[in-house]
């Protein structure tokens, strides 16, 4: 076991589900060594998803569009000072300890960086991430998903979590509460059973096609009187109206919302039903049961972290090219009335 940290900097820049996952491992960290000062650096697109945290006392925000953005019109100097202020801030803080839960290039660099002489990484690593760390943990292979990885992560500090942790919510600010809060007071009747749709997804081979959303939900409103409510991100409202436009029974489609507002919205549903998706896990940590949709990405990995969830995948054996459209309406909708019928 290593010397007991007193700085503990977290290097996870992002995405969204990864950073909920790794949430959950920095509230054990801070359970079990409530001394340690506890840092962040997380990118500015999944900064809403650890602000506030109670468990964490430095966030450390990089600005990586606006970094990439420089380099790619050939200010390279004003890219890196951008860059470097980041370092410049972590290096301050005096980290005795990092922790690389990314297991990348970009986020060994920012263990490096971090001045800490104490760095621990994951043994198999991508992209020459072990260059920049030198303690290497090997995750049980019995216990494959991305939770229990970055748990493995704790233990050369003495922190062991045998049973599986429950999720953590992110912190939803008062002022953040508003949208959602209007909007089911307003558009959604009292006592009315509310059931989140998400048709959309990061990359085109995670998506489901909408008219099969469009039945299930159809479906779901006739058999239970469900609510749907159709959530989107930018750029993903035609994807929501080409759900809508196929849909027989009435149907919501939510308010803009970042990732704070749609946080809270989500906690106000019963049911959530979508793609594998940033707004899945999200869901998963804000207690919605959940009906996650695999295909490409294994769902041992990456379910969303919740006893109230239901992994629908194809009819054949997990590969990285394995087609979504072999997914049927029926799996989906059995799966979402099975955690209907448990309320």
């Amino acid at each position: 076991m290593l010397n007991a940290p007193r700085r503990i900097l977290i290097v996870k820049l992002g995405a969204v589900g990864d950073c909920l996952h790794t949430l959950i491992a920095v509230r054990e960290l801070r359970r079990r060594l409530p001394e340690v000062r506890i840092g962040w650096v997380v990118e500015t697109k999944s900064r809403e998803v650890v602000a506030g945290h109670p468990a964490i006392d430095h966030l450390h925000v990089w600005d990586r569009k606006r970094t990439v953005a420089e380099w790619k019109q050939g200010n390279y100097r004003a890219g890196w000072r951008i860059l470097s202020a980041v370092w410049e801030e972590i290096r301050a803080v005096g980290y005795d300890t990092a922790i690389d839960f990314q297991n990348l290039f970009k986020s060994g660099l920012f263990a490096w960086q971090s001045g800490a002489p104490t760095r621990l990484g994951f043994r198999r690593c991508r992209e020459a991430n072990y260059l920049f760390t030198n303690q290497w943990i090997r995750p049980r292979p019995e216990q494959p998903h991305m939770v229990r990885r970055y748990l493995s992560l704790l233990e050369p500090l003495g922190v062991t979590v045998a049973d599986d942790p429950p999720a953590e919510p992110i912190v939803v600010p008062s002022e953040k509460m508003k949208t959602a809060d209007e909007f089911f007071a307003t558009r959604v009747p009292a006592g009315k059973t509310v059931v989140a749709f998400n048709p959309a997804a990061s990359l085109p081979r995670k998506l489901w096609p909408t008219e099969r959303f469009a039945e299930v939900a159809d479906r779901l409103a006739e058999s239970f009187g469900v609510l749907p409510l159709l959530i989107w991100g930018p750029g993903e409202e035609p994807l929501v109206e080409a759900m809508r436009g196929r849909m027989k029974r009435e149907a919501l489609v939510a308010p803009p919302t970042g990732i704070q507002e749609l946080a809270h919205l989500l906690g106000k549903c019963a049911l959530y039903v979508g793609n594998d998706s940033g707004p899945m896990h999200l869901a998963a940590a804000m207690g919605a049961a959940v009906v996650g949709l695999f295909g490409p990405t294994d769902p041992r990995r990456v379910a969303p972290w919740t006893a109230r969830r239901q992994a629908v995948e194809p009819f054949e054996l997990f590969h990285k090219h394995r087609r979504l459209d072999g997914i049927t309406t029926d799996q989906v909708y059995r799966a979402a009335a099975a955690l209907l019928e448990r309320r």
